[in-house]
C-alpha cells in the first residue's frame, strides 16, 4: 500500500488536511446538541376522545368501535389496544418500525378525521396524539401558593408561559393542574315549570343573543363600511338578562330561574407541590438543540419572573433535565479521561515515550475528527454516543501501536526512520486494515437492526465506526509520518524499561515452552479448549437473560390506584396521606402531587396518564442517588403501602431502554367479559403467589354501579316527551352542558354551562326536582317518566386487535429473573383450558426482548458472514478464516465468565458486547496468522514459523488487548447497570480470548496448515 508513502512524502499538505480536520472536530463538539437519552421515533399514535358522563360500554359502541375500523383499514399495523373508562377511551395503535414515523401518524390523522362526523357531536375532546420521546419536558416549574385563587395563579402562569415561548430552543411550553374557568349558570327546573320554560328555550336564547354574524359590507359614496350587528355577550350582566319567555304577559329573563356567575370547572386534575396548591408549567425543548444553551436562556427569565411575583406566590424547580444531562455527560467524559489515562499509561509502560507519544496522538485525533462525523449524521452529545466513545477507546490505538512496532522492528533491521515508517507501515497496511474491517463489520449491522431498541442503541455502532476508519486513517499516515520525524536517529526506541524486559522473559521462557508443548500435544489442547467452550456454555442459564436495568436515578413515582368509580376526592384523601409519609424521608428533595392525572411527561419511556378521577402519581426526587440509600428507601415505602386498605399504592422505578408499560404483561382475549374477568383473576393468583413479581395489576378486577334512569318509553310517548330530551336533561343536571362560549375584552373564551347548583355531590333527590318539556310544551316531572335502579357494569373495557381483552401488569424486584418469574405464569396460561374464542398474548419486556434479540442475532450472523467474507478476501483461502474464527468461540468462555462472577446478566448492552467482540477478537488472529504465512512464505519450516510468529506478535497482540481493556474499565466499574454487562463482556471474552489465542490459533494451524505448500492455494 502507498498511502503511508504518500502521507510522509507530502508532509505538510497531509498535516494541513488534519489540521482542517481537527477543526471541524472542535466546532462539532462545541457546538452539537447535548441531551440526556437519544430520541426514538416510535411510529404510532393514540387518539384521545372525552365524553363527560359516557360508560364504558357506550363509548366502546359509539367511539371505540369507528375509531379502531378506521384506524385498521391503514397498512403495517403492528398492534391496536384500546382502553375506556367512564367518559374516557383511548386508542392506541403501534406501526412496523420500519415505517415512517411522521407519514403513518399523517394518515392516522386523515382517517380519524375522515370519521369525525360518525362520532358524537358533544364530545368534548378529541385528540391525536403521535408517540415521540423528543415530546418530553427538559424542565418542570411549579407556580404554588396557598392563598391566591386559581385565576390570579393561572393569569402569572400564562404570563410566564409567554415569556418563556419566546426563548431560543423552546418548543412548547404547557401548564398543568390549572382548573378550567367557566360561566356555570345554575338553572331551579322548579321555577322553569311553573313559568313553562323548557330545557331547549334557554339553550336557544343563549345560542341566539351570542351570535356573531357579519353584517358584510356596503357602498355609499364611493366608501365601503363594515356592517357589524354588535351580537355576542359583552358581560355577565347581558348573559343574566336574556330572554327566556314570556309569561302572563311579561319578558322572562335567565336571572329569574337561574343564578350565573365565574366559577372554576369541576375538579379533574389537582396538583400540589410538597402539599401546597400549585400549578405545573413544562418546557419542551426544539430538536437539535443544546439543552445547556436552551437551559441558561430560560433560568434568568425565570429569575426575574420570580423577583415580580407577589408574596404570597412564589415559582419552585420540579425537574431539570439538564443537572441529569451535565451529570451524565461529566460521569462519562470522566470515564473517557480515565480510559485515557490507563491506556496511556499501558503503552508508555509497554513501548517507551516517543513511540508512546506517537501512539498516543491517535486518540484525540480519531475522536475530534470522528465527532465531526458523528454531528454530521445529527447525533448529538448523550450517553450512547459518550458511551461509544469510551468503547473505541482502547480500539482506537490498535492500529497505531501495531504500525509502532513493525516500523521500530525495521529500525532494528538498520534503516533509517524515514525508510522503516514506509517500509514497515506498507508491510503491515493491508492487515491493518483488514482487522480495522473487521472491527467496522460488527457494528454495522447493529445500526441497521429493526427495532425500538435498535433505535435506541444507533448511535454507538455508528459513533465507534465513525471514531475507528478515522484511526485507520491516522495510522496509514500521521502514524509513519510522525514516526519519520519523531525517529530522526536509526536507533530505534530503547525498550529496556522493567516491564518489557520482563514480558520478552516470559515470551522466551514460559510462552515458548507452551506454545512448543501445545504444538505436540495437539489433540489434548483442543480437547480442553472444547470441554473448556462446552462448559462455559452450560453456565449461560445461570447467567441469566434481562433486558434492560433501572436508570439508576434520584427519582421515582408513587402511583395511586383506587376502584373505579372513585371520585376525584377520595383519591385526594389518599394521596394526602402518601404526602404525609413522604414528609418524613430525610432523601427527599421534593414531590410533586398529581391527582386525576399523571405528571407531566419527564422521561422519554414513560408516558403521562390522561385524565382518570380514581388515580393519583407524586414525582419524587431525591438529593442525590446512592444505591444503598435509595435500595432501602424504595423497600421501606413499599412495605408502608403495601397494606393500605381500599387503594393500591405501588412504586414505578424509571428504567432504560424502549418505553413499555410494565416489564410483565399478559393480555387475555375473548369478547365475553364475564369469562375474561374469571380468567383474570386465576391468572392474578398466580402472579401474585410468583416470587419477584411486585405491583400486581389485574385491570379487569372490579365491576362498578351506576345508577340507570329507565325510562319509561311507553309513557313518554303517550305525554309527548321525547327520549332524547329527557336524556339532555339528565346530563344537564348532572353533568352540566356547554351551550356556547363568552369571550372578554382580552380576547379569552370561557364556556357558559348549564347545570343544577348541586355542586359536585348530587344529592339524592335531585332527580325529583327536574321537569321536562312536552311536545305540547307542558313541563312533566322527570319522576313520572321512569325510575332509577342501580346496574352493575366493566369499570373499564380493554381491547387488543379489535378483540376485546383482560390485561394483567406486574413489574420485578430488583435482582429478579425475569425469565423464571414468567415460568409459572407460562406454564399456568399453556395448561388452561381456554373455551373457544379465547386466547392469551404475552407483551411486555418478554415480547420486546424476544423482537430485539432476534433482530440481533441476524446482525450477528450478518456480521460473522462480512468478517468471513473480507478474511476470504484478504487470504485466498477457506481454511485461513476458520482458523482465525477459533478465537470467537475462545471469547464466549471469557463473557460468560465475566458475567458469573460479576453477578451480571446478558443484557441487551451485553449482546451489543458481544457483536463487537466478534470483531476485536479476530484481529489478534488476522495479526497471527499474517505473519505466519509471511514466514512460510520466505521458506521456513511451519512450526518455527508458528512458533517465531507468536513470539513476534506476542507484544502487539497483549498491548492492544490491555489497551481495549484499559479503555473500558471506568466505563465498566462505573457506568452503571447499563454499561456493566457491556464492559464485562468484552473485557472477559477478550482477556481469555487474547491468551487462548496464542496457543489455540497457532495448534489450528499447525493442524489444517500441514497440507499448505502456497498459501495461496488455500
Amino acid at each position: 500500500m502507498n498511502l503511508p508513502k504518500i502521507a510522509i512524502e507530502n508532509a505538510k499538505f497531509t498535516l494541513i488536511i488534519f489540521i482542517l480536520l481537527i477543526l471541524l472536530g472542535v466546532q462539532a463538539f462545541l457546538t452539537m446538541p447535548r441531551t440526556e437519552d437519544p430520541t426514538i421515533y416510535v411510529p404510532g399514535g393514540s387518539v384521545i376522545v372525552i365524553y363527560p358522563g359516557a360508560s364504558p360500554n357506550d363509548l366502546e359502541q359509539l367511539v371505540a368501535f369507528p375509531v379502531e375500523e378506521a384506524i385498521n383499514e391503514l397498512d403495517d399495523i403492528l398492534m391496536v389496544k384500546t382502553e375506556i373508562k367512564d367518559g374516557l377511551s383511548v386508542t392506541s395503535v403501534e406501526f412496523s418500525y420500519n415505517t415512517d414515523a411522521k407519514e403513518k401518524y399523517d394518515e392516522l390523522v386523515r382517517q380519524i378525521n375522515s370519521i369525525q362526523s360518525d362520532l358524537p357531536e358533544d364530545i368534548f375532546l378529541l385528540d391525536i396524539m403521535q408517540w415521540r420521546s423528543s415530546d418530553v419536558a427538559i424542565m418542570q416549574l411549579a407556580l404554588v401558593s396557598d392563598k391566591a385563587s386559581y385565576s390570579r395563579m393561572n393569569e402569572r402562569a400564562e404570563q410566564l408561559k409567554r415569556e418563556l415561548e419566546k426563548q431560543k430552543g423552546v418548543k412548547k411550553v404547557a401548564l398543568a393542574g390549572v382548573p378550567d374557568e367557566v360561566i356555570r349558570i345554575n338553572l331551579n327546573f322548579e321555577k322553569m315549570a311553573r313559568m313553562n320554560i323548557s330545557l331547549d328555550q334557554i339553550i336557544n336564547a343563549l345560542k341566539s343573543n351570542n351570535a356573531n354574524i357579519p353584517g358584510g359590507s356596503v357602498t355609499m359614496d364611493g366608501k365601503s363600511f363594515m356592517i357589524k350587528s354588535g351580537g355576542g355577550f359583552k358581560n355577565l350582566e347581558e348573559i343574566r338578562r336574556t330572554v327566556v319567555n314570556s309569561h302572563n304577559g311579561k319578558i322572562l329573563h335567565l336571572e329569574q330561574v337561574a343564578e350565573l356567575a365565574f366559577t372554576d370547572a369541576d375538579d379533574q386534575y389537582i396538583a400540589r407541590l410538597g402539599g401546597a396548591k400549585a400549578i405545573f408549567v413544562t418546557i419542551e425543548q426544539k430538536e437539535g438543540y443544546n439543552i445547556f444553551e436552551v437551559v441558561d436562556g430560560i433560568k434568568p427569565v425565570i429569575g426575574d419572573f420570580s423577583s415580580r411575583l407577589e408574596p404570597d406566590l412564589s415559582i419552585h424547580y420540579v425537574f431539570d433535565q439538564s443537572e441529569g444531562v451535565k451529570s451524565k455527560i461529566g460521569g462519562f467524559l470522566s470515564n473517557l479521561v480515565q480510559g485515557i489515562i490507563l491506556v496511556g499509561f499501558v503503552i508508555l509502560l509497554a513501548l517507551g515515550f516517543r513511540s508512546s507519544l506517537i501512539v498516543i496522538l491517535a486518540i484525540p485525533l480519531s475522536i475530534l475528527i470522528g465527532l465531526s462525523l458523528v454531528n454530521m449524521a445529527d447525533y448529538g452529545l448523550q450517553q450512547i454516543s459518550i458511551a461509544a466513545l469510551v468503547v473505541a477507546l482502547g480500539l482506537l490505538v490498535d492500529n497505531s501501536i501495531v504500525m509502532v512496532e513493525n516500523i521500530n522492528r525495521f529500525m532494528l533491521k538498520g534503516l533509517s526512520s524515514r525508510e522503516a515508517a514506509v517500509k514497515g507501515a506498507s508491510e503491515i497496511a493491508w492487515p491493518v486494515v483488514t482487522a480495522t474491517l473487521t472491527t467496522l463489520f460488527a457494528f454495522i449491522p447493529i445500526i441497521t437492526m429493526p427495532d425500538k431498541a435498535g433505535d435506541f442503541i444507533k448511535s454507538l455502532p455508528f459513533t465507534i465506526i465513525a471514531t475507528l476508519s478515522v484511526s485507520l486513517l491516522i495510522a496509514l499516515s500521521i502514524t509513519p509520518l510522525a514516526s519519520a520525524v519523531i525517529f530522526k536517529r536509526k536507533k530505534p526506541e530503547k525498550k529496556n524499561n522493567v516491564f518489557r524486559m520482563q514480558l520478552d522473559r516470559f515470551i522466551q521462557g514460559p510462552y515458548r515452552k507452551t506454545l512448543k508443548f501445545a504444538l505436540k500435544h495437539k489433540l489434548f489442547v483442543i480437547l480442553i479448549a472444547v470441554l473448556a467452550f462446552v462448559g462455559s456454555m452450560a453456565m449461560f442459564p445461570l447467567v441469566g437473560l434481562s433486558f434492560f436495568p433501572p436508570s439508576q436515578t434520584p427519582q421515582f413515582m408513587v402511583r395511586v390506584e383506587m376502584p373505579e368509580g372513585t371520585a376525584i376526592q377520595k383519591t385526594n384523601h389518599v394521596v394526602r396521606y402518601v404526602e404525609s409519609i413522604l414528609d418524613t424521608s430525610q432523601y427527599i428533595q421534593v414531590y410533586a402531587s398529581n391527582i386525576g392525572h399523571g405528571n407531566p411527561r419527564i422521561y422519554y419511556n414513560i408516558m403521562s396518564k390522561n385524565y382518570a378521577p380514581n388515580y393519583g402519581e407524586i414525582y419524587v426526587r431525591l438529593k442525590r442517588y446512592e444505591q444503598s440509600e435509595y435500595d432501602q428507601l424504595i423497600s421501606g415505602l413499599r412495605k408502608v403501602f403495601a397494606d393500605y386498605p381500599g387503594a393500591k399504592i405501588t412504586i414505578k422505578e424509571y428504567q432504560q431502554g424502549v418505553p413499555l408499560e410494565a416489564p410483565v404483561m399478559v393480555y387475555l382475549l375473548g369478547d365475553n367479559q364475564d369469562v375474561l374477568q374469571q380468567i383474570a383473576e386465576k391468572m392474578e393468583q398466580v402472579m401474585l403467589e410468583t416470587p419477584g413479581m411486585i405491583n400486581v395489576n389485574n385491570k379487569l378486577k372490579k365491576m362498578k354501579t351506576d345508577l340507570v334512569f329507565q325510562i319509561n318509553k311507553d309513557k313518554a310517548g303517550m305525554l309527548g316527551v321525547p327520549v332524547v330530551t329527557i336524556e339532555k336533561s339528565i346530563r344537564t343536571a348532572i353533568n352540566g352542558i356547554p351551550v356556547t362560549t363568552f369571550r372578554d375584552k382580552n380576547g379569552k373564551e370561557y364556556d357558559i354551562v348549564l347545570r343544577t347548583p348541586s355542586g359536585n355531590e348530587v344529592k339524592p333527590g335531585l332527580l325529583d326536582q327536574i321537569f321536562v318539556s312536552s311536545l305540547a310544551g307542558k313541563q312533566v316531572p322527570l319522576r313520572q317518566l321512569g325510575s332509577i335502579q342501580m346496574e352493575e357494569s366493566p369499570a373499564l373495557i380493554s381491547r387488543y386487535n379489535l378483540q376485546r381483552s383482560a390485561l394483567l401488569t406486574a413489574d420485578l424486584i430488583k435482582g429478579s429473573d425475569l425469565d423464571a418469574a414468567m415460568e409459572s405464569v407460562l406454564s399456568f396460561l399453556e395448561q388452561y383450558n381456554f373455551p373457544s374464542g379465547f386466547s392469551y398474548h404475552i407483551g411486555g419486556e418478554l415480547e420486546n426482548r424476544d423482537q430485539t434479540f432476534g433482530g440481533m442475532a441476524k446482525a450477528g450472523l450478518i456480521t460473522v458472514i462480512a468478517i468471513f467474507a473480507v478474511l476470504v478476501l484478504q487470504f485466498n483461502s477457506y481454511k485461513q478464516p476458520l482458523i482465525i474464527f477459533i478465537a470467537v468461540p475462545l471469547a464466549l468462555i471469557g463473557s460468560i465468565w465475566a458475567l458469573f462472577i460479576t453477578g451480571n446478566t446478558f443484557s441487551f448492552t451485553a449482546f451489543i458486547g458481544l457483536l463487537s467482540l466478534v470483531g476485536i477478537v479476530v484481529n489478534n488472529s488476522i495479526i497471527l496468522v499474517d505473519y505466519t504465512n509471511i514466514q512460510i512464505r520466505n521458506g521456513m519450516d511451519i512450526e518455527d514459523a508458528i512458533v517465531l510468529s507468536g513470539e513476534t506478535r506476542f507484544m502487539p497482540i497483549i498491548l492492544t488487548s490491555l489497551t481495549t481493556i484499559g479503555g473500558l474499565l471506568p466505563l465498566t466499574l462505573r457506568g452503571g447497570e447499563i454499561w456493566a454487562p457491556m464492559g464485562w463482556t468484552i473485557i472477559g471474552g477478550l482477556l481469555v480470548s487474547t491468551i487462548l489465542t496464542l496457543v489455540i490459533v497457532p495448534v489450528f494451524y499447525k493442524i489444517f496448515g500441514n497440507n499448505l505448500k502456497r498459501i495461496d492455494e488455500g
